[in-house]
């Protein structure tokens, strides 16, 4: 090969080099970005049944819904407002055989006498092995922030806590401790009252205090992560036990504390 052909390969290739570079400089965190998204959201069927549950999509990324863990096949799938998300499945819903959904978010389409929405509504209804039909309503709610989930799960149980969540020797979190603790995380600067994960968390007391839920449920519908759930009340007690400097000196929570509500806030 001469180096009249050579030439323009090189010259081609050192392009790609300083693009690939340029891309890498442009998006620092794009890595770190990536290996936030930890897994699904697990939802219990029957929370999932009798309320409307978030699903976040991401420009450039599909969001799932998936019923593999039930004995359910995707029947007929539903979106209000087509003109900014389309769906797909993972197999043809008459084959019986569909058991995840897919959602993308594309750019905006004109339907002539088409009504949209900023949040639309999903429906998806679904067949068991026995026969018995479900239907199932999602908001579908477009997000600019750093995805944390790949979708959601849907379970044929409820999670319930296990003992490796409990706050103290099998005690699950008391209303009145998340309450407390979330006065101290505000008071304390560990986050700010108007951040979205506060107003979570009051959805998640008033659940609890009037419909009677577990903790695991009220969390699930109130779309915060248990574990904050958890935190804020080993912070009460902590604050309790240990009032005061005694309370610092023993275990300061700020940068456990701080870093999960940062990486639980909601969209």
């Amino acid at each position: 090969m001469n180096a009249t052909m050579l030439f323009p390969r090189i010259k081609t290739l050192s392009l790609s080099i300083l693009a690939a570079a340029l891309a890498a400089a442009s998006y620092p965190n794009c890595a770190f970005s990536q290996s936030r998204v930890t897994g699904y959201q697990t939802v219990g069927r029957d929370i999932a049944v009798n309320s409307a549950i978030d699903i976040l999509v991401y420009p450039g990324r599909a969001s799932a819904i998936d019923f593999s863990s039930t004995d359910e096949a995707l029947a007929y799938v539903l979106i209000a407002d087509p003109s900014k998300i389309v769906f797909s499945t993972d197999a043809q819903l008459a084959s019986g055989l569909a058991k995840t959904v897919f959602l993308r978010p594309i750019q905006a389409l004109n339907f002539p006498g088409a009504t949209t929405a900023t949040i639309t509504n999903l429906s998806i209804k679904t067949v068991d092995s026995k026969g018995k039909q479900r239907l199932y309503n999602f908001n579908i709610v477009p997000t600019n922030k750093e995805p944390e989930h790949l979708g959601i799960r849907i379970a044929p149980v409820t999670p319930r806590m296990s003992p490796t969540v409990n706050v103290d020797r099998g005690r699950a979190p008391a209303a009145s401790d998340v309450e407390k603790g979330l006065l101290i995380a505000i008071q304390k600067g560990y986050t700010a009252a108007n951040d979205p994960v506060v107003y979570s968390v009051r959805q998640f007391l008033a659940l609890v205090r009037n419909h009677n839920l577990s903790a695991a449920d009220a969390a699930a519908r109130a779309g915060v992560d248990l574990s904050v759930i958890v935190e804020l009340s080993r912070i009460a007690r902590e604050e309790f036990n240990y009032p005061g400097t005694r309370f610092q000196q023993r275990q300061p929570p700020t940068a456990r504390t701080t870093r999960l509500f940062k990486s639980r806030s909601a969209f």
